[in-house]
């Protein structure tokens, strides 16, 4: 904070942060000096950080942003203990007028957003809010002014169903035309790299052509915003947990939208039993979700003991198992040293001698000792690929796998017609 006073006069900056202050409806500006838009206060309590917080502001020429052109306000803080407004982002008065659109967004409406219900466990989800805002910049007149929106992230991406390939695929005149086509254009060519890119983009427009007409699709529209599949439900979620879950985050809002006294305190401990019950019921689904794997693995043991090593390692034992080399070495006399310096110089003579054998020693392995034969004839490497070779190693592609840049799977190649 001190390094406030170092910033030129005019110069633009914000601060953001948890300054653990309650102001309250506390002036943060000084009245009738200073000409600032009216705060809107929805946190009425005060601490003692809170009158050096705003003492703070008035002397370094600052405001806060929360509660100033804004389009929602709420508490930064919140949990059972309570809520309040201690997380602030703070501007000069002379570049309050850039700062619009301010927003607190709380965590939980955010992951609820995001993620999908389960996919975290609620107690990772932080009790403070996120602070959002908008601001003007000066720029260059010859700037090209360019608007950034979020929803041009967004790709559209077309999955095709290729576990039912119909009997006709690539099986009509038409496509087989055209496969001959780009066959007798290859055949044809003088292997320049530009003419084979051509022939191959030829063949690839006929293979998509064949997979729009002939395969059912569904087109998924990827966004890195909202892509809720990126995460899986924790597999000891229940859709009990769901409902309660949602029943916490409803009174949670009941209990910070409400302005009357005697309700508010009726409302906040509705949340807090809430809150109780929803982590006593995580417990209980955690505790019987790791009990029935013990089970399973007592099974497993006794009935098929192959599955209950592979079950080991999928619950994370197996990520336990030392990955890096040793730091140590075994010496001449056959004792082991785990010494900094003694590891670092055995490392290095032992590849100092595989670089720089001595020639007296190992005369038997000279290069010019090798016999070279020039009179090696094999033919198979000049031979043409034959049709038998490329049908088993089509055969031999593995199912299900993400397709390449050409997007063609290799089911679509295990197709004989094709």
């Amino acid at each position: 904070m001190s390094q406030i006073y170092s910033i030129p006069n005019g110069c633009p900056f914000y601060i953001c942060g948890d300054f653990n202050s309650r102001i309250g409806d506390m002036e943060d500006y000084i009245p009738g000096v200073d000409n600032l838009p009216e705060r809107e206060v929805i946190d009425f309590k005060a601490n003692s950080y809170g009158e050096i917080f705003c003492e703070f502001l008035s002397n370094v020429n600052c405001c806060v942003l929360n509660g100033r052109n804004h389009i929602s306000n709420d508490y930064t803080y919140v949990s059972t203990r309570g809520s309040s407004v201690v997380d602030f982002c703070i501007t000069p008065f002379e570049n309050i007028n850039s700062f619009k659109k301010f927003e607190v967004i709380r965590a939980s409406d955010l992951a609820n957003k995001s993620l999908t219900t389960g996919s975290i466990e609620p107690k990772y989800i932080p009790d403070h809010s996120v602070l959002c805002w908008e601001f003007e910049t000066a720029i260059c007149e010859n700037t090209n002014k360019q608007s950034v929106n979020i929803h041009d992230n967004r790709s559209n991406h077309i999955v095709y169903n290729v576990k039912n390939i119909p009997d006709t695929w690539m099986n009509d005149e038409n496509s087989i035309n055209l496969i001959n086509s780009c066959i007798a254009n290859i055949e044809s060519c003088n292997g320049i790299q530009v003419e084979l890119d051509n022939i191959y983009s030829e063949f690839i427009n006929v293979i998509h052509n064949e997979m729009n007409d002939k395969l059912d699709k569904k087109i998924k529209i990827m966004n890195s915003v909202n892509n809720k599949k990126r995460r899986f439900k924790k597999r000891w979620w229940t859709d009990e947990l769901t409902v309660k879950w949602n029943q916490v985050c409803l009174a949670e809002k009941q209990y910070l939208h409400c302005t009357k006294v005697n309700s508010n305190t009726h409302l906040r401990q509705m949340y807090v039993n809430k809150r109780k019950e929803f982590d006593k019921l995580v417990q209980q689904s955690k505790r019987q979700y790791w009990h029935s794997c013990q089970e399973e693995l007592v099974n497993l043991n006794k009935s098929d003991p192959r599955q209950f090593w592979r079950k080991i390692g999928n619950i994370g034992i197996g990520n336990d198992r030392q990955s890096k080399i040793p730091n140590e070495v075994l010496r001449s006399d056959g004792s082991v040293t785990n010494n900094i310096d003694d590891v670092l110089q055995k490392w290095k003579d032992s590849f100092h001698g595989l670089l720089n054998s001595d020639p007296d020693n190992n005369n038997n392995f000279g290069v010019e000792n090798l016999i070279v034969k020039n009179d090696i004839v094999c033919n198979d490497l000049d031979d043409y690929i034959s049709f038998d070779e490329v049908y088993k190693v089509a055969m031999a592609a593995k199912n299900g796998k993400s397709p390449g840049v050409d997007c063609i799977q290799a089911e679509l190649c295990k197709n004989y017609a094709a």
